[in-house]
């Protein structure tokens, strides 16, 4: 038997109204969603001609919405058609407003509407007139990464360009050679470039005349390609000849920067050997002779490269101006279209510091080089030094210390000779010249009879080691650390040179 309360009774009835009162219906409509509102930063510009901005701005905005929230913004410049909108969730950003190509000033539209959490436009918008004005671009060649004042086959070119209104208000950067009428050719660029362009341009010189360069791109000298994927060239480049190169950057307006220039001349080469000239006395030009009528009588005429500038400075050796300043890719690439290097100097502490680094892909290629340089000791010289990493060299002549001996002394009409190869015979007394000792697996190919000076003034036998002659343990390479010139009293300079550079390393025109 149940039992209810008067409580009990209440809730019975108060729940058979409720769902009395469901059956018959409460009536309504749902609240509509309100769309967001928009506004800009700034309302309103008023600036006279002479007051125009710059075409890149920064503009900033905000929204709210009634009965939600804003998720992002639509914005459009100039042209307001559904398709022609942008969503952004930034509320700022930094634009290069458009100016109409061939126009210096203009009035750019920018409007902006908020976006809420349902989808709904700000079906006004927040809008603004932009008076702007358009900066010329600038352009300029980087001294250090242009030609020197003549090259072979390879020439180099960097340089920067920038805008007022911004580096992507940079549309593109022209390059023309000797031909500013048609021969501008377009090099791309992106943000990446970050205002700067550096390209290689290769011509085929073994012959003189006009000819088309095929261009490359970065250190890394890469094939340019146009958007299309095309290789990109450039006519007019003239072998034999003195040539220009104009460089022009052009905005999103159209506006041309000044041209900038620099000349060079492109020189021929006709020989598989190259002749290096780094003696910096006043004999240079009559010992660059002498060397060359020797590979003359045996049918090799070189291509000349003189290369006598640069001095010790602040502890270093600069490279010769006469080589191009950028040396990966430009001179490597450069030496490395002769099979064989003949170089001589006066100095040990000149540019020859720098073969190993410049001769990589050279000797990567098979080239092969002879080295005639005096092999004469300075303060800075040892055993540690860069040289030897390149010369075939473990360690040049020394006296132990506290011993009367000071110098070294070669008497004329003295042999320089070895297992093989002619007999050379000195002409004159050669001082200062260090005897070598060849390198762990090198060859020894010359040796002569070295005398030491003692401070008593008497001359003594010298017999530690006494090279003069030696080629690398790669058989690509031979050093020779006396003046070939000063070692005629046979003469037979010639069949010396065909033996070692010929025979031994392979030379040929």
């Amino acid at each position: 038997m149940y039992r209810y309360t008067a409580f009990s009774l209440l809730l019975l009835l108060g729940g058979a109204l409720i769902l009395s009162g469901c059956d018959t219906g409460l009536t309504g409509s749902k609240t509509e969603n309100l769309p967001p509102s928009t506004n800009m930063t700034i309302e309103k510009i008023n600036r006279g001609d002479d007051f125009r901005l710059s075409s890149q701005i920064q503009i900033s905005w905000w929204g709210n919405d009634p009965d939600g929230y804003v998720v992002g913004y639509e914005y459009a410049i100039n042209d307001t058609s559904e398709d022609a909108w942008t969503f952004t969730r930034r509320a700022d950003s930094t634009f290069i407003l458009p100016i109409t190509e061939g126009q210096r000033e203009d009035d750019v539209l920018f409007k902006v509407r908020a976006v809420d959490n349902e989808g709904a436009k700000d079906p006004i918008g927040a809008r603004l007139i932009y008076p702007i004005v358009n900066s010329s671009p600038t352009v300029s060649f980087i001294e250090t990464e242009t030609p020197p004042d003549s090259l072979f086959a390879i020439s180099s070119f960097g340089w920067e360009y920038d805008d007022p209104d911004g580096l992507l208000n940079i549309r593109s950067t022209e390059i023309a050679i000797n031909d500013t009428i048609n021969g501008w050719t377009d090099i791309p660029i992106t943000a990446e470039n970050e205002g700067r362009v550096f390209i290689s341009l290769e011509v085929d010189n073994s012959t003189t005349g006009i000819k088309t360069a095929d261009v490359y791109f970065g250190r890394s000298y890469s094939t340019g390609v146009d958007d299309a994927g095309n290789p990109i060239q450039i006519s007019g480049i003239e072998v034999g000849a003195q040539n220009t190169a104009y460089v022009r950057s052009i905005d999103a307006a159209g506006a041309v920067s000044k041209v900038d220039t620099v000349s060079w001349f492109v020189k021929p080469q006709r020989s598989k050997v190259l002749f290096l000239n780094d003696i910096d006395t006043n004999t240079s030009i009559e010992q660059q002779q002498e060397h060359i009528s020797y590979l003359n009588e045996l049918g090799i005429d070189p291509d000349l490269w003189t290369i006598n500038t640069g001095e010790p400075a602040l502890g270093t050796i600069e490279l010769s101006d006469q080589f191009p300043t950028v040396v990966d890719p430009t001179l490597r690439k450069t030496l490395a279209k002769w099979d064989h290097i003949y170089w001589v100097s006066n100095s040990i502490q000149r540019n020859i510091v720098h073969a190993l680094d410049i001769t990589t892909e050279f000797l990567e290629n098979g080239g092969t080089i002879f080295v005639n340089i005096p092999m004469v000791s300075y303060p800075a010289l040892t055993p540690q030094s860069e040289i030897f990493n390149f010369l075939p060299v473990d360690s040049i002549g020394y006296f132990p210390p506290g011993g009367l001996e000071n110098g070294f002394v070669i008497n004329g009409d003295t042999e320089v000779k070895g297992p093989a190869g002619p007999v050379l015979l000195t002409e004159s007394r050669q001082i200062a010249i260090y005897p070598l000792k060849p390198a762990p697996g090198a060859t020894l190919l010359y040796e002569t009879d070295f005398k030491a000076t003692t401070v008593t003034g008497n001359i003594t036998d010298y017999d530690r080691f006494e090279g003069v002659g030696i080629e690398n343990p790669e058989g690509n390479l031979i050093y020779f650390g006396i003046d070939l010139t000063t070692l005629g009293g046979n003469d037979n300079l010639a069949d010396f040179i065909e033996y070692v550079c010929v025979q031994r390393l392979g030379f040929s025109n």
